[in-house]
């Protein structure tokens, strides 16, 4: 759910499991504070707790509402552009989950589509997140002052290509299906896959969807390009399911695509 920063700095204070967490504020603001300083533009989602008030006419409250799982994107300016992908700054949290963390990265967005990717591990950092303590704001001075390497890494994308034939497309399924199955990503904080389910989908999109804008038609080769976004799309458009573990879930598309 997408909402506004007005809206995510309402959020309540809460209990959970006999630990006291902060309001929403406590938390957001200093990242907001420092992200300020680059850009004004942010990209705010929640997952909203399973019991929420509503008002007497029956619209979901805004003013009485704890937001138990939270996803910033500072989005930079546009000198920060490569390739009609923006550089983002992303801060997550979970406190509703198994091991209460907090995440901070670097990525970039596809200003085409809004998909999500991170390229590289060590622009990944992620720690505990510890009830009525300050986050650690560090890694978000670290983030800033690295290096970006996504234009590398799509011109890798767009020019690796795959011959349109029945043979490559199953065994370009296959592969996908099995990395999926058997890779995964654990910094402590519990396992991330990739759903089995996630190529499968991909490839209707590719191959079985003409409206699909991933679409590729007979005879045209198959591109690296597509097949990333193709994925990217899927996770970063989920619906809300997971919105904790969309950088795991992208740095694993290397793996999985074999990139």
């Amino acid at each position: 759910m997408e909402i506004s920063i007005d809206q995510l700095l309402s959020g309540k204070a809460t209990q959970i499991k006999n630990k006291e967490y902060y309001e929403t504020a406590r938390y957001v603001e200093p990242f907001l504070e420092k992200m300020s300083k680059l850009t004004d533009n942010f990209i705010v989602n929640v997952k909203l707790p399973d019991q929420v008030t509503k008002t007497k006419d029956g619209h979901l409250s805004t003013t009485d509402i704890t937001y138990n799982r939270v996803w910033i994107q500072a989005v930079l300016p546009d000198e920060y552009n490569v390739a009609n992908h923006s550089e983002v700054l992303g801060f997550l949290y979970g406190i509703d989950v198994r091991k209460p963390v907090v995440k901070f990265y670097r990525g970039n967005i596809n200003n085409a589509c809004t998909n999500l990717c991170v390229f590289n591990p060590s622009h990944l950092k992620v720690s505990p997140f510890e009830a009525e303590s300050a986050l650690d704001y560090k890694p978000v001075d670290y983030l800033i002052n690295q290096a970006s390497e996504i234009r590398d890494f799509l011109n890798k994308l767009n020019n690796t290509y795959f011959s349109y034939s029945d043979e490559m497309i199953e065994k370009l399924l296959g592969h996908w299906i099995r990395r999926s199955i058997n890779d995964s990503y654990n910094v402590g904080y519990g396992t991330v896959k990739i759903s089995a389910d996630t190529p499968i989908n991909v490839y209707k999109m590719l191959i079985e969807d003409p409206e699909s804008p991933y679409y590729i038609p007979r005879g045209e080769d198959i591109s690296m390009f597509k097949v990333y976004n193709a994925f990217t799309e899927l996770i970063t458009h989920d619906k809300d399911k997971d919105i904790i573990n969309k950088p795991e879930k992208t740095l694993l598309l290397k793996n999985i695509l074999s990139i």
